[in-house]
């Protein structure tokens, strides 16, 4: 066993955030969970705020969880919603991100709606989990998990359904 220390120490932490959390795929939940368009679900990775999402043409997305605007949270938890609304300004955003309306901003000339869009994180479906990743560089999840996969595969995961959840 690790020793006690390393559980409560913040120097540790940092290092496993730096290390770990910031640069390896992460499970954000199961696939089945987030069925139908407008299923989210939120988390937090390495600070960062995060919520998968299931597109309009049944992808899975992640991205920031935090409004372009003045940087509110978006979405709480888990759920489903036809749009992404912020609860401060109502900047309003398709499920893909990008940005719909922004009440007020009309009258900005400079202002332009079409080029903003909620930064994505990586997102990938490994034997029906939802894999995250703040590392835009990081090898595929399938091929990091490959060895995994052949020990976990009597098991036979993707065929996993969640049955609950905590609120």
């Amino acid at each position: 066993a690790m020793p006690k220390s390393v559980y409560t120490s913040e120097d540790f932490l940092a290092q496993e955030i730096e290390s770990i959390f910031k640069k390896d795929w992460f499970c954000a939940g199961r696939a089945s969970s987030l069925p139908n368009p407008g299923d989210y679900t939120t988390l937090e990775l390495a600070g960062q705020p995060i919520m998968v999402i299931r597109d309009r043409d049944g992808a899975l997305r992640a991205q920031s969880n935090v409004c372009l605007h003045r940087m509110s949270t978006l979405l709480i938890g888990r759920g489903n919603t036809k749009s992404i609304v912020c609860p401060y300004h109502a900047w309003t955003y398709n499920l893909d991100g990008s940005l719909r309306g922004a009440p007020a901003m009309n009258q900005n000339d400079a202002f332009c709606r079409d080029k903003l869009k909620l930064p994505t994180v990586r997102c990938e479906e490994w034997l029906g989990w939802i894999m995250v990743s703040l590392n835009p560089d990081a090898e595929p999840a399938a091929d990091m998990l490959g060895d995994v996969e052949g020990m976990v595969a009597d098991y036979q995961m993707e065929n996993y359904v969640e049955t609950f959840f905590e609120t």
